[in-house]
């Protein structure tokens, strides 16, 4: 069982370790595996987290350009931050909602229409690692395993990693929420099925 500590360090030195050409590259391949997922012909409202250039996270503007590009009808959705309870809000993200980095370097909505965590179909989560049953490391702040209680029982949760799965299994806590799927540069990891 791997601990969390230790593979949160190790993973953010993995990432540090990336070039910009690797991310742009990596960025790409997960885009191409991602189109792969059955989920976009049955969703209507998608969460999507903004890419902490400062965390060379993976680049989920090109996802995004793609869905509006490809699937018009979908809505997509960004968290704002509230930084003293580590809980989120979920605010309809379209051209006209302004934008603007927190004091944790986190770009997010300033305002705009909410939405209701029930009303969210599948929900796109950064992550440092995961393993091959589908339990990830975040950053540790538990912000997304918050929100997670608060959507419905079958709102698909997919990760986005740079990273293939640890063949070790992740140890895991009490409100830890795993995922049905995670998009690697080299494939679709499902852990369930999605559709």
């Amino acid at each position: 069982m791997l601990d969390k500590a230790s593979l949160r360090k190790h993973y953010i030195e993995k990432r540090k370790a990336l070039t910009t050409s690797d991310i742009e590259t990596n960025s790409v391949n997960i885009l191409s595996h991602l189109k792969e997922l059955p989920v976009f012909s049955h969703i209507r409202n998608l969460h999507m987290f903004y890419p902490m250039t400062g965390k060379k996270e993976v680049d989920t503007l090109l996802i995004v350009n793609w869905l509006r590009d490809e699937h018009p009808d979908i809505r997509i959705i960004l968290p704002k931050s509230n930084l003293q309870t580590h809980t989120l809000e979920h605010i309809i993200w379209t051209d006209e909602t302004p934008l603007a980095m927190n004091e944790w370097g986190i770009t997010e909505p300033e305002y705009g229409e909410l939405i209701n965590p029930q009303e969210i179909d599948v929900v796109f989560m950064p992550l440092l690692a995961f393993d091959k049953k589908g339990n990830r490391i975040g950053y540790g702040k538990g912000f997304y395993d918050r929100f997670l209680t608060e959507c419905r029982e079958d709102t698909l949760k997919v990760g986005l990693s740079y990273f293939e799965p640890e063949e070790q299994f992740i140890e895991v806590g009490e409100f830890d929420i795993p995922l049905d799927a995670c998009v690697t540069p080299e494939k679709v990891w499902q852990f369930k099925v999605l559709y």
